[in-house]
């Protein structure tokens, strides 16, 4: 049985609806278009997924006192398409396929078929398909792209929309301030990009600015031990701080009571609500306000905080790295590489004409050179922290097959060229 191939004409098979924007069909739906029910004692369903050729997902189900069946999936931008070689068409649901769907519904009374989503990738003649590789073993059924594939982007995938009444800022040039000249004493303020991974479930802010003040060590270059983290103004009663070092300290403070984020669900891509895409524009604008003081300042270090729990009394010395926080604007390209049967679409950006990839994984606001990842670009605008945020989801490259190209992904790659340098390849 496991040798066969299906050759199902598309016209027969009964099309199930996907929740509106996913490819997870409810148990809900499912009753909806069945008269059979999930018995209320227990009822063994034995299935196994057996080979996936051209876009069809065949299964075999095993019913208690029943022989072997074989079933059908297909799935598409918003259906799943259900056959089976026994009692199924376009008007109607076998009983088998109907308990091989029932029995992939998870506790939420889903399931999801987005792993099966691959219009257009296989070969209509053998069956296959040269971008991805299947495995079918005892530790499951998995599809995954071959390495030398960027992630593909398929009908319904989320694009970034684009305000195109709103125009990118002019990005601001700043001159080269001098260092702050202050008595020689044994301690000193310096500041700290607090940093997180957006993207992970314990990350819960933006980046944001925090003083902390250390000792100095003898040839008073560098701080050599860090005493604590400023989490309120009289932190620093202490010491002598210069007028540059109290505003940017009062910048500090503002920056946290907007940082933070609730990111509770386990997710790989972090979406903001209104309210905290609201706060990070006004985050954003006191990055601005900071970055030509902080240029002005000798102690600046990067800190990966691992949530905002962790910006609090002594900081780790394994956890604070030197950072140099650059004056020059970056300025975001696109490039679109011809491949023949797709298009790789790339993000770079340019320092004073240079050509840089972006290190991933991103830093809000900022962008880094993948040679020096401590070196920190503040971005010219909100907009490009949205953009390079949308291709960090994919490590700044992606791909789009040419029959997928046309349509809202085409006008998407128009709303960039309005605004982005695009350069073909």
């Amino acid at each position: 049985m496991e040798k066969q191939i299906q050759t199902i004409d598309e016209k027969k098979f009964f099309r199930l609806p996907f929740d509106e924007g996913t490819h997870c069909l409810s148990e809900e739906i499912l009753n909806a278009n069945s008269k059979f029910r999930k018995p209320p004692y227990y009822y063994r369903i034995e299935t196994s997924k057996l080979h996936f050729k051209n876009e069809v997902l065949t299964l075999s189900v095993k019913l208690p006192d029943e022989p072997k069946k074989l079933v059908y999936l297909k799935v598409t931008e918003k259906e799943l398409l259900v056959s089976c070689n026994f009692d199924t068409d376009q008007n109607y649901l076998s009983r088998y396929a109907y308990f091989t769907l029932l029995k992939h519904m998870n506790y939420e009374d889903k399931a999801c078929f987005k792993k099966f989503y691959w219009p257009n990738f296989f070969d209509q003649m053998t069956g296959s398909s040269k971008y991805f590789k299947i495995t079918n073993d005892r530790r499951g059924f998995d599809i995954e792209l071959r390495p030398k594939y960027p992630t593909f982007y398929k009908p319904g995938d989320d694009l970034l929309i684009l305000q195109t009444k709103l125009q990118t800022q002019e990005a601001k040039t700043y001159n080269k301030i001098s260092l702050d000249d202050l008595p020689d004493t044994d301690y000193a303020i310096g500041f700290c990009l607090a940093d997180t991974h957006l993207s992970s479930y314990h990350s819960n802010h933006y980046p944001f600015l925090v003083p902390f003040h250390g000792l100095l060590s003898k040839d008073r270059e560098r701080i050599k031990n860090f005493t604590c983290f400023h989490l309120s103004e009289t932190d620093s009663n202490e010491l002598i701080l210069s007028q540059t070092q109290k505003e940017l300290s009062r910048i500090c403070f503002k920056m946290r009571e907007l940082a933070p984020l609730s990111n509770s669900d386990w997710q790989d891509i972090f979406v903001a609500n209104e309210e905290e895409l609201e706060n990070g524009k006004q985050l954003f604008k006191l990055w601005q306000q900071a970055y030509e003081l902080i240029l002005s300042q000798k102690h600046t270090y990067f800190f990966h905080t691992r949530g905002l729990r962790n910006v609090n009394g002594k900081p780790s010395r394994s956890w604070m790295r030197p950072c140099e926080f650059k004056k020059e604007t970056p300025h975001l390209v696109i490039k679109r590489i011809d491949k023949g049967e797709y298009y790789k679409i790339e993000l770079r950006f340019k320092i004073n004409g240079k050509l840089n990839i972006p290190q991933y994984p991103n830093l809000a606001f900022f962008i880094r050179p993948k040679t020096n990842w401590l070196k920190k670009y503040l971005l010219g605008s909100f907009d490009d922290y949205l953009v390079s945020s949308f291709f960090a989801r994919t490590q700044y490259k992606m791909a789009v097959l040419k029959p997928h190209y046309k349509g809202a992904f085409e006008d998407f790659m128009n709303s960039l060229a309005e605004r982005y340098e695009i350069i073909e390849a």
